[in-house]
């Protein structure tokens, strides 16, 4: 126990000694900048440091860079990415305002730079979303904004960190061997000691919590022990509130309570000095957890009372759990009343969020309830009625549970029969639409062999003998001197020039023999360069493409490619189109941009019709993202697993 405290007050004088560190280099950069640029970052970077701990020196740095802006569209989206975050955790709609404000001028920008900045405005954007209950909205933005924004700016370390939000939303829906799928594969991204970022152990954290809800202890203990050397390298220490908070867990497993609540504190400290409200929740529910397993159910009751009464705790999730904790420790204590009650608001809740039904639950604690109720009315009756009512209440308690559990089992049989035949309609359909693919695909080869090796030979031939004719006819002339026939043998013979070409074009397209020679990745180059003209520049980025070995899902990606490219030049009227196509961790992404027109996604699906790239999409399982408004161009964004 004194060995673990030695360790636990030497991590926090190594933490003060670098926390000085930390700011005394920021103060150095503001010093050392050469220009109003550099001293503009700097400036920017001590008011994000300074709005953990002291918001007035932070507003100060905030004010001091606003001058230097000087009406640079990059500067201006990068003062307001920091000014949002000012206001986050305190005024959280109006640091979402803020991070729009700041879209608007990072969208006008293609940089690295300004990517980079756009990934993580989005990100915080989505996790004020995720605050307020809405995992669908955090994951939509993730998948949408920050995963493509950070491969272009070509910054691993931020796509680590998605990655691990991605695990994250899987983690709370309980699919933890998804979430660790999504956690490794974004440690795989770190290839060098620079690279160990904070993200790193974000992802270390996270990993952790899904080997812990598995129970696999000696994992947890492996991934905290990483966490633990990671953290001594970093310079801020933001994250280190959840480390002693994984600690704490793991001492509370081995029934260590008083070094478990020593971490607490220790993990509290932090969390108070970088004012890190969610850290310091998540602190104080394993403070109560550490009390209700030592037995002390009514310092456990009184913690996790304290945190349901903060208004900030809005997270109806987490308000979930410890509701139904609290129940649990009202009924072991024999408070039947007050778990009733506790029980009754989480069924409140729970409905809410289209959770499961728990019935069940609240007949046993309501029967428990009713029955010390009515126990005194009992006594004073005669033995003989007292045994009565005691055979009739028992009598309906069982038919009761028996009529629930029939009830219970009857409804998630039809919910799993439902979500069977809706899984079996979903594979029908993409079936379906393979079918039709490989059939247009068998028939578009069929015709460019009857064109090849029928129509374009018979033209061929034809050509011949109009060459042939004009031959035979070079003696006899006409007045003006031309010979006979052949002005007009002239004109025939270029004309068949010209359809013989087209026809060949046509064959070409319909079976790219470019795919089969050269590759997928010179393909959609060399479609690129037939489609560009003087008033369509197309630019074209490829990323991992080598890995792609299946012409089944070449061809499909390139017809794909295709129809996105012609359409951009055909109807959008675009001056400008960027195809990026990335292939990463068994992941295709193709996004294909242009400064067209624009059209609304619904009126187009009506009218035009865009069915045929979506059964593509659909036959290899993949998503069809349309962002676009009249006027303001298009994007389409498709990701698919290979």
């Amino acid at each position: 126990m004194i060995r673990n405290y030695l360790l636990m007050l030497c991590f926090s004088l190594v933490h003060f000694i670098i926390w000085g560190q930390e700011i005394e280099q920021l103060d150095k950069s503001l010093k050392d900048a050469t220009t109003e640029e550099q001293r503009f970052k700097a400036l920017l970077e001590l008011s994000d440091y300074w709005s953990y701990q002291d918001t007035l020196q932070a507003k100060k740095y905030l004010l001091q860079a606003k001058p230097l802006i000087r009406g640079k569209d990059l500067l201006q989206g990068i003062y307001l990415f920091y000014e949002a975050g000012f206001y986050y955790g305190n005024n959280n709609p109006k640091s979402q305002a803020i991070y729009m404000q700041a879209e608007k001028y990072f969208k006008k920008i293609d940089t690295k730079e300004s990517y980079r900045y756009r990934a993580k405005l989005w990100h915080n954007y989505g996790a004020l979303e995720q605050q307020k209950d809405d995992d669908k909205a955090f994951l939509d933005i993730t998948i949408k904004h920050c995963i493509p924004y950070a491969l272009k700016s070509g910054d691993s370390d931020l796509l680590m960190s998605y990655f691990t939000d991605v695990g994250m939303l899987f983690y709370n829906h309980k699919e933890y061997e998804k979430a660790l799928e999504y956690y490794f594969k974004a440690i795989s991204l770190v290839k060098s000691p620079e690279q160990e970022t904070e993200n790193l152990l974000w992802a270390y954290h996270n990993m952790f919590d899904t080997y812990y809800m598995q129970n696999k202890l000696d994992k947890c203990k492996d991934v905290l022990e990483k966490s633990e050397i990671l953290l001594n390298k970093l310079p801020s220490k933001k994250l280190a509130a959840l480390f002693y908070k994984n600690k704490a867990r793991i001492l509370i497993k081995e029934k260590k309570f008083d070094e478990a609540q020593q971490a607490i504190s220790a993990g509290m400290k932090l969390a108070d000095q970088y004012n890190l409200y969610w850290d310091k929740f998540a602190l104080k529910y394993e403070k109560a957890q550490a009390y209700k397993e030592a037995g002390d159910m009514v310092s456990a009751k009184k913690e996790l009372s304290e945190l349901l009464e903060d208004p900030r705790g809005t997270m109806s999730k987490s308000r979930l759990v410890m509701i139904n904790e609290i129940a649990g420790m009202e009924a072991s204590l024999g408070n039947f009343e007050q778990a009733y009650r506790w029980t009754r608001e989480y069924k409140v809740l729970s409905d809410s969020l289209g959770a499961l039904d728990f019935k069940k639950l609240m007949a046993e604690l309501e029967t428990k309830y009713r029955t010390a109720e009515k126990e005194q009315a009992i006594n004073l009756l005669e033995s003989r009625n007292l045994l009565n009512r005691t055979f009739m209440i028992s009598g309906l308690v069982v038919a009761g549970l028996i009529g629930l559990w029939i009830w219970y089992a009857w409804n998630a049989r039809k919910k799993r029969t439902i979500q069977e035949t809706l899984l079996l309609k979903q594979q029908r359909e993409i079936d379906v639409a393979k079918a039709l693919i490989e059939g247009e695909e068998q028939e578009r080869k069929r015709l460019a062999r009857d064109l090849h090796d029928g129509l374009i030979g018979q033209v061929t031939g034809l050509k011949m003998n109009v060459e042939r004719i004009a031959r035979d006819h070079q003696g006899k002339h006409h007045q003006d001197g031309h010979t006979h026939h052949q002005v007009d043998l002239a004109v025939v013979t270029e004309q068949l020039g010209t359809v013989i070409s087209e026809l060949r074009q046509t064959a070409h397209n319909l079976e790219p023999i470019v795919l089969k020679n050269d590759g997928f990745e010179e393909a959609i180059r060399h479609f690129c360069q037939q489609m560009e003209s003087t008033s369509t520049k197309i630019n074209f980025y490829a990323r991992g493409l080598e890995s792609l070995k299946d012409s089944n899902i070449e061809l499909p990606l390139l017809r794909i490619i295709q129809e996105l490219i012609t359409n951009a030049v055909k109807h959008a009227d675009a001056s400008k189109i960027l195809v990026q196509v990335g292939v990463e961790d068994n992941f295709v992404l193709i996004e294909v941009e242009d400064d067209g027109k624009g059209f609304d996604p619904n009126q187009i699906r009506r009218n035009m019709g865009l069915h045929n790239l979506e059964d593509r999409v659909i036959a290899l399982g993949g998503k069809l993202k349309i962002d676009s408004q009249i006027g303001e161009g298009s994007n389409f964004m498709i990701t698919c697993q290979i």
